[in-house]
């Protein structure tokens, strides 16, 4: 039978742990034309932030969101939508650790090098002292992700941000240690608060901003790292780990792995922090996800090819960093703000359980 919404139970889920998993989504034949277009397109034995782009506007890549109940279960759930041109190929290759280290993050954040050195970063904003090196003269280097040091002109945002990640299982990733994807469940709501509090104290929203160095050093090992999360979130981890997930494989008890097989579906809001995690399998661990936001009437670059719709973090910009000539009526940024502290407002099935309410 075609899924066209999410289950009542399915709904409650994704609003208490800010994902819900779907199973036996896509066509097996649609999974393994793009499964074989990959394989013989880009190496699965790196793992590559950017894959070729042809791959990843293939029409037999991009069908498996276009061409499936998962283009009706997003506008139905959460409303409509710009056309999705691209998509983000996630590859982690076969007993690759990813340094052993997973890093739960909120999307659209900058990465790149970075000091290595703690003595070299301010620890309150956790930018390098000599910050040209790394970022440029102007701020205006773009990271390896194609990310962006600033949304904004006035640097008001320095955060890209979207509705929702749906990712798509192109191979089995059902028993953990496979490199599943994996969520900080449940604390999309205290990331949500985050915003709200750099909001109402005049801050940055985002790294950089109050409770969040955009670098940190690390407790553990005093190595610097991109700091994906708000302090907030990252006291909240270390005291709710969830012990049930301590099983043989999966050593991160405050992370959640989504477990798939191919054809199955997840969607993450996002203000759901999330990480690749190490594949210790045979197999590479091979993903597509989707960058969905809801449709903005006011905003004149809504289907606009150049934001690259589908695959980019940062949508208020265009896909290589470009600034939109936005029209005064139009405020892009404060717009993304607003959605980053109300993230709810943007989901269809969320209004109409509050209209019921009043």
């Amino acid at each position: 039978m075609h899924k066209t919404d999410l289950s009542k139970r399915e709904q409650s889920d994704f609003v208490r742990d800010g994902f819900v998993v779907l199973r036996d989504v896509i066509p097996l034949n649609f999974v393994k034309r793009a499964r074989a277009l990959i394989e013989s397109g880009m190496s699965l034995t790196e793992r590559r932030l950017l894959p070729p782009r042809e791959l990843a506007t293939h029409p037999d890549v991009v069908r498996l969101f276009k061409e499936t109940c998962l283009s009706e279960i997003m506008r139905t759930t959460m409303g409509p939508y710009p056309e999705v041109v691209s998509c983000q190929i996630a590859v982690t290759p076969a007993r690759n650790e990813l340094g052993g280290r997973p890093s739960p993050h909120v999307d659209g954040s900058w990465s790149g090098p970075i000091p290595t050195d703690p003595s070299e970063i301010d620890p309150v904003r956790g930018r390098p002292l000599d910050a040209e090196r790394y970022f440029g003269k102007n701020d205006e280097r773009r990271g390896t992700n194609d990310g962006l040091l600033w949304q904004d002109p006035d640097r008001r945002i320095s955060l890209g941000s979207y509705t929702a990640l749906v990712g798509i299982a192109l191979n089995n990733q059902l028993e953990p240690g496979h490199g599943q994807f994996a969520v900080l469940r449940g604390m999309h709501e205290e990331v949500e608060k985050s915003f709200q509090m750099q909001r109402d104290s005049g801050s940055v929203i985002g790294p950089e901003g109050t409770g969040w160095p955009r670098l940190r050093k690390s407790e553990k090992d005093g190595r610097v790292y991109l700091n994906g999360l708000p302090k907030t979130v990252r006291e909240k981890m270390s005291k709710t780990g969830n012990e049930k997930e301590r099983r043989e494989g999966w050593p991160w008890p405050e992370l959640t792995p989504v477990c798939l097989a191919e054809g199955d579906a997840v969607i993450a809001l996002h203000a759901c922090p999330h990480t690749a995690t190490p594949n210790l399998g045979p197999n590479p661990r091979m993903n597509l996800y989707f960058r969905i936001r809801r449709l903005r009437e006011n905003n004149p670059f809504e289907g606009v090819r150049k934001v690259g719709h589908g695959v980019s973090d940062h949508p208020d910009r265009g896909y290589f960093g470009q600034f939109l000539d936005y029209p005064e009526s139009y405020d892009a940024w404060q717009t993304s703000i607003d959605k980053l502290c109300d993230h709810w407002s943007e989901w269809n099935f969320v209004k109409e359980y509050e209209d019921l309410e009043s």
